[in-house]
């Protein structure tokens, strides 16, 4: 199925220097006068006094320029630079078809970039593991994660089974999480002998699953090329770079990403059993997870052959649940209902807060964008174009990503209206979202006939914003 319509074909293709320059540039200064208006608006103007991120769009952030860790950091920045133009050689001239490369730089690069925080600060704190070390970033307090939960599990049945009584007092990450959350890394915990092994397995394991299902679904529309370049793309993204490692949100990605390439899939089977064990693996880890249903739901619209396997997806979800209230006394909708009373005290945002709702929502679409790069930013909306000519076609090749991609879209502004995503970390909470946003990036890839310098200085742009933002700030994840 890979190919596709392409009505137009850039002779330049992608960002000269020059442009990369300037967009880079534009983006900082548009960052730092949306940062100083929105507050304008609140404080002055409407005189709110709202709760506004000291460096909005980033709400869990500090500036730690004056503790980078030094000679390492810097050290670590340089070889992790070679990596990269070692990488990027490689593929843009001897290997464009294997994945496997992409894997292994994007692993080298995620480990690399991360450890310019240090083991401590970098590995072990976003796990909340036990152990002397810098406990938080300055100004960022430590809420507790799944893993400070995990290692306090004996009895993973009764732990099930008590889950709604235990719930509003275990660590904060935990508590707003189903439970397959702190089961995640209790299993982790008990397969691997240390806290760090438990988080670099956890990052560098689930970011070589999300890479090789990205790169299978886009070859499924895409030449082999294209789809290796786009998954490159995918492991240097900022959001990736800085979130990816050691947090929970890479394991749901790839539990999304398979579910959707399962779904994708000719056989009936994969499509109905596969799909429905990877939305379930999801709907253990987050609440979330009903993003991927509408996603499902639309493709399954335009392709008659999936309406079955859909309908056994949701049939097959909810006996599930059922068995478990039956059998362990878990109530999914009871602990939803604890988990969200948790994030929303006062009722719905919206009418609890109605400014910080407005300011919250337009934080989540900046933070994502800003964490996506501005370069793939622009380029998603051309490849939406490309995607939209060829659908208009009647060509499948582009009506099903565009599908994909306006769906998950829609239904992640349809969870914004509905009050989520109000605590910050935007980015790191929809990490799931980017191989989504990829789709008509790649399309717009497709569509050129960029040099392989254009191609490199594309990756340099989106890795070299990655590298830099890792670098200048300390992140909670």
């Amino acid at each position: 199925m890979t190919g596709g319509t392409d009505s137009t074909r850039h002779s330049a293709g992608l960002f000269s220097l020059r442009r990369v320059l300037a967009i880079g540039w534009v983006t900082l200064t548009t960052v730092v006068f949306c940062n100083v208006l929105i507050k304008f608006v609140d404080h002055q103007l409407l005189g709110a006094n709202t709760r506004i991120p000291k460096f909005w769009p980033f709400s869990k952030f500090t500036l730690r320029i004056d503790r980078i860790p030094l000679p390492d950091a810097p050290i670590l920045a340089v070889v992790a630079i070679a990596v990269f133009l070692v990488a990027t050689v490689y593929l843009l001239r001897t290997d464009r078809n294997s994945v496997v490369p992409v894997i292994v730089a994007g692993i080298a690069l995620l480990v690399l970039t991360t450890l310019t925080h240090g083991v401590g600060p970098g590995l072990l704190r976003p796990l909340s593991a036990p152990g002397s070390y810098e406990r938080a970033a300055i100004g960022i307090a430590d809420p507790g994660g799944y893993y400070e939960a995990a290692v306090t599990v004996v009895d993973p049945v009764r732990f099930l089974e008590t889950f709604e009584q235990q719930q509003l007092s275990l660590p904060l990450h935990a508590r707003t999480h189903p439970p397959g959350a702190v089961f995640t890394f209790y299993l982790f915990e008990v397969l691997l002998p240390s806290s760090l092994a438990v988080s670099l397995v956890v990052g560098t394991l689930s970011l070589a699953l999300a890479a090789l299902l990205l790169f299978r679904l886009l070859e499924t529309y895409y030449p082999r090329d294209v789809a290796q370049f786009t998954t490159f793309l995918f492991v240097l993204l900022p959001a990736v770079q800085i979130y990816a490692l050691t947090t929970l949100d890479i394991v749901i990605t790839v539990a999304m990403l398979g579910a959707i390439y399962c779904f994708t899939r000719e056989s009936r089977l994969l499509a109905a059993l596969g799909t429905l064990a990877c939305v379930f693996v999801a709907s253990t880890q987050t609440f979330v997870f009903v993003f991927v249903l509408p996603v499902l739901a639309a493709f399954a619209a335009i392709r008659p052959a999936k309406r079955r396997p859909f309908v056994v997806v949701l049939i097959g979800l909810l006996g599930t649940y059922t068995l478990l209230a039956v059998v362990f006394d878990f109530n999914y909708l009871s602990s939803f209902a604890a988990a969200s009373q948790q994030q929303n005290p006062g009722g719905f945002l919206l009418f609890a807060e109605p400014l910080r709702y407005l300011y919250t929502r337009i934080e989540d679409v900046a933070e994502i964008a800003l964490f996506f790069t501005p370069y793939l930013g622009l380029l998603a909306i051309a490849g939406t174009r490309v995607l939209w000519r060829g659908a208009r076609g009647l060509s499948t090749h582009d009506r099903e990503p565009l599908v994909l991609f306006g769906a998950a879209v829609v239904s992640i502004l349809g969870l914004f209206v509905g009050g989520v995503y109000h605590t910050g970390e935007t980015a790191r909470g929809v990490l799931f979202l980017y191989p989504f946003l990829l789709l008509p990036v790649a399309a717009a890839l497709r569509a050129t006939n960029a040099s392989r310098a254009r191609r490199a200085l594309l990756a340099a742009a989106v890795f070299g914003q990655a590298l830099l933002m890792q670098l200048i700030g300390d992140y909670w994840w």
